[in-house]
């Protein structure tokens, strides 16, 4: 394990030790877990999420459903 040393301010500081405190854990353990968290989000390949790869499929509904769902839904006019 490698050591960093960080400059926080004042605020940051005890706003680090607080949360940590609240979660029952130190602030090294707690910055770890945070960048952890912050690397496995940018590690998330939307492509493989399940509602990203539906396969779409005709339905005759009109191109400008999404846009115009009060008209076609309510009767009311287009803008």
């Amino acid at each position: 394990m490698s050591t960093l040393i960080l400059e926080l301010s004042d605020t940051q500081l005890h706003k680090l030790e607080r949360l940590a405190q609240q979660r029952g854990t130190s602030s090294d353990a707690l910055v770890r877990d945070v960048l952890d968290d912050l690397a496995a989000q940018s590690e998330y390949d939307i492509t493989q999420d399940p509602l990203y790869t539906i396969k779409a499929h005709e339905t005759g509904a009109p191109a400008d459903l999404s846009q115009h769902a009060d008209h076609y839904l309510y009767g009311a006019r287009k803008p």
